[in-house]
């Protein structure tokens, strides 16, 4: 199989140990409390994930960043789990896992504010279609009331979109496992507070309930979240994996009624129906989109890239008044001689190809000890605000880790803040700066520091 299609076994895996968990939680809290089943389920899954430390590369963690870790474990982990095992006891599987898969639309809500991020009109129009499925589900058979399971499931859904923001700003500097393994390790360290009402209830429950906790410490959580982040890992991008969610609610479904004889109500699939279909229509750009991918160019493309860069950078040539005559080397004024000549020179180039179409470039120049220069990051104005720039500097990042190399340098515009921070968002160090007489303006030096990436490979 090959490795970058090999992230549905990983997915499919996730959603199978997560559907288990809406359907096992309900009969595990037929002997024990909600928290103290999040406590075991965490510990469970905390021990597991120690084992498998010596097998991962891990960097070392930065004192600075324990607030930020402290908070998603809070969040993805202490509450979730909480308001999740509280929900569950309370709804059927079927209702619980239908509520919880509005958890990347509301993701995408809240990081509209958050991080404005843009929100389309027919993004707006289908979340109220999915807000009409959730009032059918919780009027239809209660009237106008809102059950007390659903409001613990709301929460959880509230609170794991909160800690997928929170986890955006921790995997700029960690790999998605040691940040989700951070996050369950501080989790289960706040759920500990439920040990001694753990203790007290674990005495005299049944084989059945311990076999099911262990199942779901195990599977449900230890190598779910392990399997779910290395589908990302592999996956060529996010919405290839994130679409398996839409799976959780029907497997769900089927499997309560195999192991619990849970019969769903007509408004939980008259509205799950309709809340699936707003999901859909929310994440449809990604749904039907055409596949990204990176190839390697050579002599045959070289007009197409040099096209594409200089359209990339005309914007940025505008907006600092940049021409032929002043600086001839920005990439405005790129021509396909010039990527020849790179070329023979043994650079690496690659273009970012949208189904058949190249809409973006960049290549990497690779120095002597172990350090290599980021050159010529272009993706073309209409395709831009759909992560095809964070897409490559991951590619790249991998690409050269792969190599062997330790450092990733790129110098940008000085003045350009906006590029700066981006860059900055993206885990780039500022270096520092130098005026150089053949340019008119003083260039700012970044750095991606790959050590740890390399060391631990």
């Amino acid at each position: 199989m090959k490795k970058e299609r090999s992230f549905h076994v990983y997915a499919i895996i996730t959603i199978i140990c997560w559907s288990l968990a809406f359907v096992l939680s309900r009969l595990v809290m037929q002997e024990l409390s909600s928290e103290a089943l999040g406590f075991l389920r965490y510990l469970i899954a905390s021990l597991v994930l120690i084992c498998l430390i010596p097998l991962l590369k891990l960097r070392k963690v930065e004192s600075k960043d324990l607030g930020l870790i402290v908070l998603t474990g809070a969040t993805g982990f202490f509450l979730y789990m909480i308001a999740f095992n509280k929900g569950v006891k309370e709804v059927n599987a079927a209702t619980s896992s239908v509520i919880i898969a509005t958890v990347p639309m509301i993701t995408a809500l809240l990081s509209r504010f958050v991080y404005k991020e843009k929100i389309t009109t027919k993004q707006w129009i289908a979340t109220g279609v999915s807000f009409l499925g959730v009032m059918i589900i919780t009027i239809v058979n209660k009237g106008f009331t809102i059950s007390n399971g659903l409001n613990w499931l709301f929460l959880a859904a509230i609170l794991l979109a909160a800690y997928n923001l929170l986890q955006k700003k921790l995997v700029q500097k960690y790999s998605a496992i040691q940040s989700t393994m951070m996050s369950i390790f501080a989790g289960t360290i706040m759920l500990a507070i439920f040990l001694p009402r753990t203790i007290n209830e674990v005495q005299g429950i049944s084989m059945q309930t311990i076999i099911l906790v262990l199942i779901m410490g195990i599977f449900s959580s230890a190598i779910a979240y392990v399997s779910w982040t290395k589908a990302f890992e592999v996956a060529e991008n996010v919405a290839s994996v994130s679409n398996y969610m839409y799976v959780t609610p029907l497997l769900t479904t089927v499997l309560g009624l195999v192991i619990a004889k849970e019969f769903p109500e007509v408004s939980t699939i008259v509205g799950g129906i309709i809340i699936l279909a707003g999901l859909i229509l929310f994440n449809s750009d990604q749904l039907f989109s055409k596949k990204v991918r990176i190839k390697r160019i050579g002599n045959a493309e070289l007009a197409t890239a040099a096209q594409v860069i200089r359209e990339s950078f005309a914007t940025v040539a505008n907006d600092f008044d940049l021409t032929l005559d002043n600086c001839p080397t920005n990439g405005a004024f790129t021509q396909a001689k010039h990527l020849k000549i790179d070329l023979d020179k043994g650079q690496q180039l690659f273009g970012v190809y949208l189904g058949k179409k190249m809409i973006g470039f960049f290549e990497l120049v690779y120095h002597d000890g172990y350090q290599a220069t980021l050159e010529k990051v272009a993706v073309v104005p209409s395709e831009r605000g759909n992560q095809y720039g964070e897409f490559i500097l991951d590619k790249a990042r991998k690409i050269a880790a792969e190599d062997r190399i330790e450092q990733i340098d790129i110098g940008i515009i000085k003045e350009n803040r906006r590029l700066k921070k981006w860059y900055q968002k993206n885990g780039y160090e500022i270096v520092c700066s130098k005026q150089f007489d053949h340019l008119p303006f003083e260039v700012l030096y970044l750095q991606l520091d790959l050590k740890d990436e390399v060391t631990n490979e």
